[in-house]
């Protein structure tokens, strides 16, 4: 799981340079999104811990949602 964060932060940085300098949000927050699912599956012992990293990753879907809505794209 640990190499997904690896391979996301390195898409990152070429995406930074492909796209004139500028980092999208959306890949910060998929990377968020991995590394809670990683903490889930290896840190599991409480079953509110896991409650609240689930809500943490409805957060984070929520706002790519929003991000990605034709509300607030850039034209």
């Amino acid at each position: 799981m640990v190499y997904f964060l690896y391979f996301e932060f390195i898409a990152l940085i070429v995406k930074y340079f492909e796209s004139g300098f500028h980092f999208p949000l959306r890949y910060f927050v998929y990377i968020g999104i991995t590394a809670i699912v990683r903490l889930i599956i290896v840190d599991h012992e409480s079953p509110l811990a896991v409650l609240i990293y689930s809500a943490a990753i409805l957060i984070l879907v929520i706002t790519l949602w929003l991000c990605n809505s034709n509300r607030l794209k850039r034209e």
